[in-house]
């Protein structure tokens, strides 16, 4: 990918609301039959029996995580303009150039890393039970095939 592309996709990037990003990853994430999105839940909240207090932990868990992405996606595309601006010159540094790149390696991980640690924590306000309904519901509706459940772990609750 070139960096023009991705100086243009970054900001329809930062205008992109977390569930759709993680619903385009869903299709190829390998975590993806494990862990469930924003919109799932919010789609399944009656059937699994949500309760108001774990939909409001998982609105302030989007909230933050909305913040800390568009920090550090204002921060990626000021390292890929950086970037992009070094790469520009008609003789470029090498060794800067191999930092600098590693610097938008870097806030690319770290974006990531969030958008796991969301996944996560959300998963971890669910109860076993409300997990389980969820992958049967995927099941039905062709998100995952009805084998795939979850692993056998002890639950918190």
């Amino acid at each position: 990918m070139s960096w023009a592309t991705i100086l243009f996709v970054a900001p329809f990037l930062l205008a992109t609301p977390p569930s759709v990003l993680a619903q385009a990853a869903h299709e190829d994430d390998r975590f993806a039959s494990v862990l469930f999105t924003a919109e799932e839940i919010m789609l399944h909240g009656r059937t699994i029996g949500l309760t108001d207090e774990q939909r409001h932990a998982i609105t302030r868990l989007i909230q933050d995580f909305q913040g800390r992405a568009v920090g550090l996606q204002w921060r990626l595309l000021d390292e890929t303009e950086s970037m992009r601006a070094l790469l520009a010159q008609p003789r470029v540094d090498l060794d800067r150039a191999l930092d600098r790149f590693k610097r938008v390696l870097d806030t690319e991980m770290e974006i990531k890393r969030v958008h796991l640690e969301l996944l996560i924590r959300i998963k971890n306000v669910l109860t076993r039970e409300q997990q389980e309904r969820l992958v049967r519901l995927r099941a039905r509706e062709g998100g995952e095939p009805e084998g795939s459940s979850l692993p056998s772990v002890p639950s918190r609750y």
